[in-house]
Order: C-alpha cells, then structure tokens, then sequence
C-alpha cells in the first residue's frame, strides 16, 4: 500500500510517531500507550479515531504538491560539459493543505521534523550523465530540500532523476502511514537533464 493508505495499524507504532520517535524500528513502545490519553493527548476529545484522527494526506496528494522551484517549462534542464554539476530546490506542499486527522500535524508532523528532512534523497531514474547526487545538510526542512546533481566526465545525452521522501520500511512512520513491506515515498519530483557539448550554462 502507497504511504497515506492505512494498512494493518498498530496502536504501538502510533505511541512511538506520537511521543517524536516516527523513525524507531524497535517495533513497539516501551510504555503502554493510550489512544486517546497518550497518543491525541487531549482530555477534551471524547472520539478518537486510530486513523481517521491522525490520518496523513495520500502519496498522490503529497507528489501532486511536490515541485521543482524555479522549474524549467518543460521540466527539463538544459546543461553542457562546461557545467560539471547542477544546484536546485524542491518544494512540497504542506500536508495540512489537505484532508489530514485532527492531531495529524500537531501530535505526528510536527514531532518527527528531524527524521522527515532527512529522508530527502536523490536517485538516477535514467540516463549515465550523472556520477552522483548530494542532498544539501543545511537546506533541508520536511517540505523543502537542495539537491545537487554531478555529471559524469563529457558524457552528453539525456538523463533524469527523483527527489523525493523516501520512507524506511521497518520504522513506526511508514508502517503506521504505509505498507513496511514495500518501496515507498512521500513527495517526489523528477527533473530531467539534456546535456550537450559546447558551452554556456543555460537552464530550460
């Protein structure tokens, strides 16, 4: 299941998210967790809903607000050999933008920011440009991250890479907002290259 379809709950991964450790994959909170008590923390709420009161946005809302910052009109960056590497952001919506649980943002998002920015990653989807992608350590926040793309020697010709979430399947946070047992992501974009010889350093 994508992350944002629930899937098999446990109240135990839930009292790990809630009490700011989303990224544990000890499997189970150490303390006995209640709902309502521990999780909502609210003595006011009289219905608390395991999912539907903490529920996220669904992946395809998350890669639906997911952009490149400044992107180019056809999502792609024109680059040449004179240009050994490319810089540029990414940005996401924020996921109160969408239909979320009361205590979504405040007892789950908002607690777990640290592990949420760090799971920023580039990766090549295709082409043999690149020799590597950095994700920035100092521009990273859970809706926004700065990655650099390094090309491979004079090598020209097209490629394209994802810059997305990706979520460690054996963590609270994706077994509770996912499927542990499949590849998985929040938000993600692709942004395409075309490298050509020559110089300048145009972007498209």
């Amino acid at each position: 299941m994508a992350f944002g379809s629930p899937d098999n709950c446990r109240l135990s991964d839930l009292g790990l998210i809630t009490a700011g450790n989303g990224s544990s994959t000890s499997g189970s909170s150490t303390s006995q967790t209640a709902l309502r008590a521990n999780c909502a923390n609210s003595s006011s709420a009289t219905n608390v809903s395991m999912w539907n009161s903490f529920k996220s946005p669904t992946q395809s809302q998350l890669m639906g607000g997911t952009n490149l910052d400044d992107e180019p009109e056809d999502d792609t960056f024109n680059v040449t050999t004179s240009n050994s590497s490319h810089t540029s952001d990414v940005t996401m919506d924020s996921p109160s933008t969408y239909g979320i649980g009361t205590y979504f943002m405040s007892r789950c998002w908002n607690l777990n920011t640290t592990f949420i920015q760090n799971t920023w990653e580039a990766v090549t989807a295709s082409g043999s440009i690149f020799s590597y992608h950095t994700i920035s350590s100092s521009n990273r926040t859970p809706t926004t991250c700065t990655w650099t793309s390094t090309f491979q020697g004079n090598n020209t010709g097209l490629g394209s890479v994802y810059i997305r979430q990706a979520l460690d399947g054996s963590s609270a946070w994706k077994k509770f907002f996912g499927d542990d047992s499949s590849a998985d992501f929040m938000g993600r974009v692709t942004a395409s290259y075309s490298r050509s010889s020559g110089g300048g350093d145009g972007e498209g």
